[in-house]
Parts: structure tokens; C-alpha cells; sequence
């Protein structure tokens, strides 16, 4: 990786424009300060400027973790996938569970398992998957429910042998990364030939991005969101790696357009994730899903996108 301030992380060409970009604050955790993200002239990967330091991440993280709930049980959407599926092509909700195939006797991993449940329904499907996450208490939780669960003491290693997974998948986390080279070198070798590799992250180029600005704070989520890439420039980084892209589709989840919503309507000082109002009601949100399918149905770049990748 370039030494940070002399060119984009991710092209390492000195064409990122640090002198515009956008100025962003801690809308959702109410963390102090204040962070800029700029694009490549190049690549169009937009980044944090600076890059924060392992020091900072691990600081940031630790007030994150806190709010992130554990959750092993097996709702209605486990037990009734048609109905799940069709609920979050309304609700615009990304859900691996509605998208990954797992062949029989694959080998599964999720990266940055989070809360755990899509790990837990896998798991009492019958698929034979692993995790990894950084947070030590939700790695505890998940052995002591008997989960194969890795601590992942950094974000650019996977605790696994080379070779050990058919699958892997990463849930709104591959924007976390601080080295995103490094870590596709871990995909390529932890994945066997033939392996498929899903990703889901906010897109760049959504048209949200560009109507809401500053208060995009679903992509945005500073600084946790380190870079912001659009489909085109995960072709490209993942090529370098034997990464060949199979399919990209985007769409909005509801609950993120009515979180920049309320960025918009309120001031900075209201706390996003802590703070329930109007736009949280039952009937405002079913009206917003449909407002939403509608409104964006002639857009092809959506908030969300999700990546197939089948590594060579």
C-alpha cells in the first residue's frame, strides 16, 4: 500500500483529489470528529483521506461493536424462504440467504458474521459453514452455540487454511477494509478453483448517493466506511486477484433510504441509530418501500450492490 496522502489506495495512481471531496461527520454512532472522502481521477473508487491507523480503527471499532445484538433464533424467514424472499424484493433488505447457492457438500464461509443469524441459518440447514469476525465476544456466542467462528485479529487475514472453502461471502463489510489488495490475495488463496464469491456493499455510483450528498450516511458511515467503490472498479481490483465477475445487481433497502432521510431532515446533533420518530411507524415504512420501487424503478445504479464472482 502507497504511503497514505501520496496517491488512491486502491489504483496507488496520484489522482485522488484531496482538496474537494466531501467532509463527513458520525451520524449513526456519534463518534467525535470529523472525516473527508475523496475520488480517484482514476479508478473512481472514492476513499477516506487519510486512511485511519490501526490504533484508530480498533478505537472506532470498540464503540461499534457495543450496538451489534447476537442473534441465533430461527424466525419466520427461516422457516419460509419464498415468503422471506418476497418481502425483501419489497423491502429492498439484501439477504445472502436469498441469493448465495450452496451446492450440496460445499464448504461455506462468512466473513464479518456479525449478528450471526445468517451463519445460524445456514447451520441448521445443513450447510457446512465457518465465520470469522473481529468481535471477541460475538466469536465467543457463536462457539459456545457449537459455530466454527475464527477471531480475525486484522481485516487483511482469514484465519483459515489455504483452500478450504467452495464459498465465501461478505455481508456489507468489504468497504471495512483498510487493504483491499491484501485481502483479495487471502480470497484467492483461502477459495478453491472454481469458487464463488459474493459481496455486498453500498454502490458509489447509486443515484441516492447523488441526491442525498452528505447525508448519504448508509454508504457513507463514517469512519467505518473506508472506501466506496462502484461495480466497475470491483471488476477491475478483483480481475488482478483470478476473480472473474458473473453478476452485479443493486437495489435499496428501505431501512437505508429512511436512515439518510432522517440525516436530511435533522440536524446534525440527532443521533441516527438511537433515535426512533415518525419515519419509524409501521405504515410510514410500508409507504416508503413502495414509493421507493417505484420512484427508482428507471435507475440502474441502486444503494446496495451485490457482486458474483467465480474465482479461475
Amino acid at each position: 500500500m502507497p504511503p497514505i496522502g501520496l496517491g488512491c489506495p486502491v489504483c496507488y495512481e496520484k489522482a485522488l483529489d484531496s482538496t474537494g471531496g466531501v467532509l463527513l461527520s458520525d451520524r449513526r454512532k456519534g463518534l467525535p470528529g470529523v472525516w473527508r472522502v475523496a475520488e480517484c481521477q482514476k479508478c473512481t473508487v472514492i476513499s477516506m483521506v487519510p486512511l485511519p491507523t490501526d490504533d484508530q480503527l480498533a478505537s472506532y471499532y470498540h464503540a461499534y461493536s457495543q450496538d451489534n445484538q447476537i442473534d441465533f433464533s430461527q424466525r419466520a424467514g427461516s422457516r419460509y424462504p419464498n415468503l422471506r424472499k418476497l418481502f425483501h424484493w419489497v423491502s429492498g433488505d439484501v439477504d445472502p440467504r436469498d441469493f448465495v447457492e450452496v451446492p450440496s457438500g460445499a464448504r461455506v464461509l462468512d466473513y464479518g458474521c456479525g449478528h450471526a443469524g445468517y451463519l445460524s441459518d445456514f447451520h441448521h440447514r445443513g450447510v457446512a459453514i465457518s465465520g470469522a469476525e473481529i468481535a471477541a465476544y460475538t466469536v465467543e456466542a457463536c462457539r459456545k452455540h457449537g459455530y466454527d467462528v475464527k477471531k480475525v485479529e486484522d481485516f487483511s487475514h482469514i484465519p483459515f487454511p489455504s483452500g478450504e472453502f467452495d464459498i465465501v461471502y461478505l455481508m456489507q463489510v468489504f468497504e471495512h477494509l483498510r487493504d483491499p489488495h491484501g485481502f483479495f490475495q487471502e480470497l484467492s488463496r483461502i477459495l478453491r478453483n472454481g469458487g464463488m464469491l459474493y459481496l455486498a456493499m453500498p454502490n458509489a455510483a447509486s443515484i441516492w448517493r447523488k441526491v442525498f450528498g452528505c447525508n448519504w450516511v448508509s454508504g457513507w458511515f463514517a469512519p467505518f466506511h473506508l472506501f466506496h467503490y462502484t461495480r466497475d472498479a470491483m471488476k477491475k481490483l478483483a480481475n488482478q486477484y483470478g476473480f472473474d465477475l458473473l453478476l452485479a445487481w443493486s437495489r435499496t433497502p428501505e431501512s437505508w433510504f429512511r436512515l439518510n432521510l432522517k440525516a436530511a431532515l435533522y440536524s446534525k446533533e440527532f443521533r441516527l441509530d438511537w433515535h426512533r420518530n415518525w419515519l419509524d411507524a409501521a405504515s410510514m415504512r410500508y409507504l416508503l418501500m413502495f414509493l421507493l420501487r417505484v420512484i427508482e424503478s428507471p435507475f440502474r445504479e441502486k444503494d446496495c450492490l451485490v457482486l458474483q464472482f467465480r474465482k479461475r
